[in-house]
């Protein structure tokens, strides 16, 4: 299976949002209504360039990216060589679909600005995805340059992406422990690490890597859900129910939980 961890798709680092009906439809009214006024604040203030970077990403929100490259295009216009703009750009671009030209963009971010390691993180989550090996070069050249710990964990988790995508498990759980040593905090690291083995049919050093998310986050429904497919791959059905039934609790939004919990 490809593994293409949807925290770098560049809006925020494992922002874990779960909505029911209702407050998405809220919430998306709320964002419309949002890019309205910035249209009516720009055609105010036309050479605003805080109001325009605001609504492009307002636009890329509501998935209006046509309108929010357009926005980009005029940011490029004063400056060519914005890193962050570019930045944004790609990101757009990769929301969009358009994975060629988001390399362009992120390339042309990192050009601008070497030092700017979100470029470099998003061009490597890629590659990885694409089993690329220069995924490995990018994230090395991050682990040895930053003094940013977040980021080194970063790099050694998409280099654990890379070598899961090219079905090399001892290496890809490898780099999982080191990002893990690295920061454990990075929750994200634990579970590609417990799928791996899942997959593996090893299920008890699974079900001890997910059991290890919930002491570092008890409210983290999907350390609960696999635990439960732990559970069940185990015979242990009554534990399997107690917990897919706790991340249905947790994410009313978590159907897979809830029906697993009925088909038992």
């Amino acid at each position: 299976m490809k593994r293409f961890s949807s925290f770098l798709l560049i809006t925020g680092l494992f922002t874990l949002s779960c909505n029911g009906g209702n407050e998405a439809e809220d919430e998306r009214a709320a964002d419309l209504e949002a890019v309205a006024v910035l249209q009516q604040k720009l055609q105010l203030a036309p050479d605003s360039l805080g109001i325009r970077y605001q609504l492009m990403n307002a636009l890329a929100k509501v998935q209006d990216y046509t309108n929010a490259l357009l926005q980009n295009d005029t940011l490029l216009m004063d400056d060519s060589a914005n890193a962050p703009v570019l930045y944004r750009r790609g990101a757009i671009l990769l929301e969009s679909g358009d994975t060629s030209a988001a390399i362009t963009a992120l390339r042309s971010s990192s050009a601008a600005a070497p030092m700017f390691s979100e470029p470099l993180l998003q061009l490597a989550a890629i590659y990885a995805s694409q089993g690329n090996a220069e995924a490995i070069q990018i994230a090395d050249t991050l682990i040895r340059g930053s003094q940013e710990i977040r980021t080194t964990s970063q790099a050694r988790f998409i280099k654990g992406l890379y070598y899961s995508n090219i079905n090399d498990n001892a290496a890809a759980i490898a780099a999982f422990d080191e990002c893990i040593q690295n920061d454990y905090t990075f929750l994200e690291a634990y579970i590609e690490k417990g799928l791996l083995l899942y997959d593996e049919k090893k299920y008890r050093e699974a079900l001890a890597v997910f059991e290890r998310v919930i002491q570092v986050s008890n409210t983290f429904a999907e350390a609960y859900y696999q635990s439960g497919r732990c559970h069940e791959a185990l015979g242990n059905t009554t534990e399997a129910k107690e917990y897919y039934q706790k991340a249905y609790g947790l994410d009313k939004t978590f159907t897979a939980a809830r029906d697993a919990f009925k088909g038992l």
